[in-house]
C-alpha cells in the first residue's frame, strides 16, 4: 500500500510563510541604506527691465546657509542645502533642509518659480517633500496651513509637483531685498515599493531650480 505524507498542518505553513517575509524585508534593509546630506539648489534669472535694448538690474541671490549669496545661471552657481540630521535615511525617515533667497541690490520685486528636477529612478523618484516660508527649519515649522507653498500640515507630494510661486520683495539702491527663507521637508516612505527599488541606494540628490519672473 502506497504511503501517504501527513499535511502539513496550517499553523506551520503559516510560519513558513511569516519566515519568507521577515527574510525578504531584511533583505530590503540591506539595499536601500543610503545617506543623504544634501540637496543641490539652482537658479535662473531671466528678469529683464527697462527701456529698449537696456537690462535693468534686476534679479535675485539665493543661499544655503544663509550667509553665502549667490547669484548667476550656470551649474556652478548652485548652492548647497544641507539636510538635518545629515544622518542615514531609510524609509520612513523626514529631514529638512533650508535655502533663503532676496532680490539683487537696486532690483524690483520679483515672482519666484520653483520647479525639482525628477528622474525616472533613484531617490528623487521617491521622495515626497513640502515647503514653507518660514525662518526656522524644522518640524515646528510645518503647523501653519498659511505658510505652504506645496503640500500641507501632513501631506508630502512627489517632488514632481511644483510649489505655488512666491514674491521677493524689491530692493534698494543700495542693498539687497528683505529674506524669504524657504524649508523644504523631505521624506522617504516607508513602502514595499522604495524597500524593494535597487535603484535608490547610492542615487544622486535631488535638484530645485529657481526661476524669476516679472510680477
Amino acid at each position: 500500500m502506497a504511503q501517504h505524507s501527513a499535511p502539513t498542518p496550517p499553523s506551520r505553513r503559516r510560519r513558513r510563510a511569516s519566515a519568507v517575509a521577515a527574510s525578504g524585508v531584511l533583505l530590503g534593509v540591506a539595499a536601500v541604506g543610503l545617506t543623504t546630506t544634501n540637496v543641490v539648489a539652482t537658479l535662473r534669472d531671466p528678469v529683464f527691465g527697462g527701456t529698449t535694448f537696456t537690462a535693468a538690474n534686476n534679479g535675485f541671490e539665493i543661499s544655503g546657509d544663509g550667509s553665502t549669496w549667490r547669484s548667476g545661471t550656470s551649474a556652478s552657481d548652485a548652492v548647497t542645502m544641507t539636510a538635518t540630521p545629515a544622518a542615514a535615511m531609510l524609509p520612513g525617515t523626514t529631514v529638512y533642509t533650508a535655502v533663503s533667497l532676496r532680490t539683487k541690490t537696486g532690483s524690483s520685486a520679483i515672482n519666484v518659480a520653483t520647479k525639482a528636477t525628477t528622474t525616472a529612478t533613484g531617490l528623487p523618484n521617491r521622495l515626497l517633500y513640502a515647503v514653507v516660508r518660514s525662518n526656522t527649519c524644522t518640524s515646528s515649522a510645518f503647523t501653519d496651513p498659511g505658510s505652504f507653498l506645496v503640500g500641507g500640515v501632513t501631506t508630502d507630494v512627489p517632488i514632481s509637483t511644483a510649489p505655488t510661486d512666491f514674491p521677493l520683495q524689491a530692493a534698494t539702491a543700495t542693498a539687497p531685498g528683505p529674506t524669504a527663507s524657504l524649508c523644504f521637508r523631505l521624506r522617504l516612505p516607508d513602502t514595499i515599493q522604495v524597500w524593494t527599488d535597487s535603484s535608490v541606494p547610492g542615487s544622486g540628490p535631488p535638484v530645485w531650480n529657481f526661476e524669476g519672473k516679472k510680477p
